[in-house]
């Protein structure tokens, strides 16, 4: 009722008024949007036991043109470029105490990698067939818990050798995880090198169901044969 008084009495001119909401209505796009983009970066902390060593690295994963996770400790720092489908379409690996400095990336059905590799130069060039690479399961994995399909195989790097491995994962199905005093209710995946590679070994992810965000890894380090490791989500779970 007041607006149509303000309007009887040229208080508040239509004109005015549309100008107005339209300024209201930008103003609402633009906070949105800001809101939107303090939104696209999803960070966590976790703790890696590998072997007797064990230490922290931050998991930082920017959602802009495709997806861009970070994992950096105070050894490393692996970079991992996805694409929206999650698959890896580059990666890095730098690590000053060992001389480290090398980049992956895929064109077409090969992997390149170029740089240095504990001290000494590095160029390879691998052929893969049409499926995925995924260099980082935490991240990469999560589409799959959402799809109807009990397996996937994809490619994927071993940081420590820099070997080229075809690997499947598998559901496990749903279950309680218990981290620290909390129990959390988790997907399973596990996975394992592909042909007769994999009669030696698995690991295990541990994804929360509400969101995918994985909570925990227990195995080799990302492929079978690796020293035993377990990547464990830090508090707040």
């Amino acid at each position: 009722m007041l607006f149509f008084k303000l309007n009887r009495y040229r208080f508040f001119p239509k004109t005015h008024l549309r100008g107005t909401i339209i300024v209201i209505a930008a103003l609402f796009i633009f906070l949105h949007s800001q809101l939107t983009a303090a939104s696209a970066t999803e960070s966590h902390r976790y703790l890696q036991h590998s072997g007797d060593n064990s230490y922290y690295f931050d998991w930082i994963l920017d959602r802009s043109d495709g997806y861009l996770l970070r994992a950096v400790s105070d050894a490393e720092e692996h970079v991992t470029v996805m694409d929206d489908a999650w698959a890896t379409q580059r990666w890095s690996l730098t690590n000053t105490a060992e001389d480290t400095a090398i980049e992956a990336f895929r064109e077409g059905n090969r992997i390149v990698l170029q740089g240095r590799f504990r001290g000494e130069r590095f160029d390879k060039e691998m052929t893969i067939d049409d499926a995925p690479w995924f260099q980082s399961l935490s991240s990469s994995l999560r589409p799959f818990l959402y799809t109807p399909q009990q397996s996937t195989e994809f490619w994927t790097l071993r940081p420590d050798k820099l070997t080229l491995h075809k690997v499947r994962a598998c559901k496990k199905g749903q279950a309680m995880l218990k981290l620290g005093n909390n129990q959390v209710e988790a997907h399973k995946v596990e996975v394992r090198l592909t042909g007769i590679a994999s009669l030696f070994g698995s690991g295990c992810y541990w994804f929360r169901s509400s969101d995918q965000l994985l909570l925990h890894y227990q195995g080799p380090r990302g492929l079978p044969g690796i020293p035993s490791t377990t990547i464990t989500l830090e508090p707040p779970f």
